[in-house]
């Protein structure tokens, strides 16, 4: 497709270097906008003018550069403010993203203006990131947080909605466009029958603002966010746009930097909008870069950008309809151009994988071996047993071994989870079976070994584990073909039930289950594990636990769970924020009665507390 007459598809397309790249030796397709959209040339351009010609603190030096930097960055804020039609640019308060914003908006006109029994609405269609602020601060006073939900087409509910407002309805927190559905909400009735209620309103603005023109003044919101990266500026920067009465009767989020007007030890007095919200120094050239992109985006225009997209999802849409082992998902009437689908059979992770590696590392040896496993089932009176969980995909296995002597005799498997993860396991249990504890060891080591990079690959071809070497270019899957592999190394070692839960307890010499392994106790410790598995870091594509983040989780009885954990640094921006978090998260755990949670800097967190998978995803290996 070209584009129609008033979208220049080729010209765009020029625009964004990247799609000039190559991948796996064919033109790179980007179908991930709606998680980071891709820059184009004049974005990549100011933020390398700025460094390069233009660059000074802002608001603090009365020199030259000082001066022109900070023109530059009020001159984006000016750029924002007409961009949502803000009533004035004191409403427009740069933040580090979406979930920064919501964060503020939660931490202090939340916790100024909610008490025991008030009431938050969310809707099924959230980002996490605007569930866990809310849950965080619900927590703290005692509000109470309430649940829209949507169809089967993925609509939202708006007389569900209205039901569960009253008096009590103190903020309600709805995405705009939904990031993984593509459902535009109807927020102008959402907002309406907030305020007959007399609750406040704030709308995740991040998939919206790149598909449709936003004006805040028309929609009467209290609080709009949304991210830069996005909307192809950069990442690390982002709006909040709140109503001035409102954000001047806040407190300060954060303290230090330009958020101030005057310090004394005995007392602070704060700046005026917008600064009280900016504390330390800004991400001045991705500020400047943001205007660069909203520049970017008003120049194509909405209506031609509109048009394009329409044409664009109802193509997909035809020809993805057509074929009877796809079920899109989520088909509301108003929708972005977001399409998500699920092919019958075939998990989520292998049709990413499948896609982007044109099929290569998924030959009929793979497919075979998940469609059909060898050495599935449950394995009676085994002498060793040991259960898996991938905390990065949800892939899980159980592996069951019976030994005569040193010898293997019987080892079968039970998994949940991707085609590769049961591929690997009916593989591994075809070559395993009648081995040595040492031979299979040796197989371990080598299979390991190659398929992480520790060693090159020198399986032969008709090695059927060589079918599984194509995984080598996909880091975050490199796990699910060797959590088998530490799996079956866990059940060798004991003759109890064994827990693997991260690449750091599977690689380590002894990977074996504590004293009372099979236990309830364990059972709940591993839920507690894969529940702050669940939690990133906002800035990192790594879930806390495989970061190295928990250095301890002890699971005693009655329930009660004792967390030590640190952060990558006593600096670190989400350091008010993770802990309450984790804290949080690990309470829903079920037979959770009781978590105390302690805060350690010693020893200090350093990129050798990550597990492997979490390495190699973030490029140290």
């Amino acid at each position: 497709m070209t584009g129609n007459g008033t979208y220049p598809i080729d010209r765009i397309r020029a625009d964004f270097p990247i799609l000039s790249e190559q991948v796996r030796g064919k033109p790179l397709v980007y179908l991930d906008n709606g998680a980071s959209a891709q820059k184009p040339s004049a974005v990549i351009d100011q933020i390398s003018r700025t460094y390069e010609t233009e660059y000074a603190n802002v608001h603090r030096g009365v020199h030259y550069m000082s001066q022109m930097a900070t023109d530059s960055m009020e001159a984006a804020r000016v750029k924002a403010q007409s961009f949502l039609n803000a009533a004035d640019e004191k409403e427009i308060i740069f933040v580090r993203g979406a979930t920064e914003g919501i964060n503020l908006v939660a931490s202090s006109w939340g916790r100024a203006n909610l008490s025991a029994g008030d009431e938050i609405i969310l809707s099924v269609l959230e980002h996490h990131s605007n569930i866990v602020p809310w849950q965080i601060v619900a927590e703290q006073t005692g509000a109470v947080i309430k649940v829209v939900p949507i169809d089967d087409d993925g609509e939202f509910l708006v007389d569900e909605y209205e039901k569960l407002l009253s008096p009590r309805t103190r903020m309600v927190a709805v995405t705009h466009v939904s990031n993984a559905l593509g459902t535009v909400v109807p927020v102008h009735e959402v907002i309406r029958l907030a305020r007959a209620q007399g609750a406040a309103v704030l709308l995740d603005g991040c998939q919206a603002v790149p598909h449709i023109p936003v004006d805040v003044q028309a929609l009467d919101v209290d609080f709009y966010v949304f991210s830069g990266h996005k909307l192809y500026g950069p990442s690390g920067i982002g709006v909040l746009y709140g109503k001035q009465a409102l954000l001047e009767a806040m407190p300060p989020y954060q303290g230090g930097g330009e958020m101030i007007d005057r310090v004394t030890f005995e007392k602070t007095t704060y700046a005026d909008l917008p600064f009280k919200f900016e504390a330390g120094t800004p991400h001045i050239a991705g500020i400047i870069a943001l205007g660069t992109a909203i520049d970017y985006l008003n120049g194509i225009g909405f209506d031609a950008i509109a048009a394009h997209e329409k044409d664009l999802l109802d193509y997909a849409t035809d020809r993805l309809t057509a074929l009877n082992t796809i079920k899109i998902v989520g088909t509301a009437a108003e929708k972005a151009a977001i399409l998500s689908f699920n092919i019958q059979d075939v998990h989520p992770h292998d049709v990413g994988t499948i896609l982007d590696h044109d099929g290569i590392a998924y030959q009929e040896i793979i497919l075979d071996h998940s469609r059909h496993p060898k050495n599935a089932g449950v394995l009676d009176d085994p002498t060793g047993e040991a259960q898996g969980n991938n905390p990065l995909c949800g892939d899980r296995v159980t592996v069951y071994v019976k030994l005569d002597g040193d010898r293997i005799e019987d080892v079968r498997f039970d998994a949940r989870g991707c085609a590769i993860s049961v591929a690997s396991a009916s593989m591994m249990t075809e070559i395993l079976k009648g081995k040595t504890v040492a031979e299979a060891e040796a197989e371990f080591e080598r299979f390991t070994s190659q398929l992480t990079g520790r060693e090159a690959p020198t399986l032969a071809e008709d090695d059927e584990l060589s079918a599984l070497m194509g995984v080598r270019d996909f880091p975050t899957r490199i796990k699910c073909a060797t959590l088998p592999w530490h799996t079956l190394h866990a059940a060798l070692k004991v003759d109890t039930t064994s827990q693997v839960t991260s690449a750091a307890d599977a690689t380590a010499p002894d990977a074996t289950a504590p004293e009372g392994a099979g236990t309830a106790n364990d059972a709940l410790k591993s839920d507690v594990i894969a529940a702050i598995s669940e939690i990133f870091d906002p800035e990192i594509p790594v879930n806390i636990y495989e970061l190295g983040l928990i250095y301890d989780v002890h699971v005693g009885d009655e329930g009660k769970v004792d967390l030590v954990m640190t952060l990558t640094s006593p600096h670190c921006p989400v350091a008010e924020i993770l802990p309450g978090q984790v804290k949080s998260r690990v309470e829903l755990v079920d037979g959770v009665n009781e978590v105390d949670l302690e805060l350690t800097w010693e020893p200090a967190w350093t990129p050798e507390n990550m597990s492997e998978a979490a390495k190699l995803e973030l490029g140290f290996m």
